[in-house]
């Protein structure tokens, strides 16, 4: 899964509110950027070291040393929730689905 106008267009045309909907996009970019530095041999998220690494690597934010902390913070915080996601439908975190992250938002919201 990529974060392409299609993913959007999905996300987008799910009956979730709108706060819930840009959640969605920003954890599933969050699973595109944990699947672009873990590379393709790995199913597990990569550890706090590697993402650091990519973090750094990337000219957009590799300037700003406060924003790649608060980044980081971010990555860690989107690396639990796919974690419980993962554990919850028996799946690795890498192997989750843009339809396994729509049926967890729509689960909570009719909760």
């Amino acid at each position: 899964m990529s974060i392409n106008e299609e993913t959007i267009e999905k996300i987008d045309a799910t009956l979730l509110p709108q706060l819930d909907r840009h959640h969605l996009r920003l954890l599933a970019h969050c699973l595109d950027s944990f699947r672009s530095m873990a590379g393709s041999t790995s199913r597990e998220l990569p550890d706090a070291a590697r993402q650091r690494i990519w973090c750094e690597n990337q000219q957009v934010v590799a300037a700003d040393p406060t924003f790649v902390e608060t980044l980081l913070n971010q990555l860690a915080s989107a690396a639990e929730q796919l974690e419980d996601l993962a554990r919850e439908v028996g799946k690795q975190p890498l192997d989750l689905s843009l339809d396994d992250l729509i049926a967890a938002a729509e689960s909570r919201c009719r909760n």
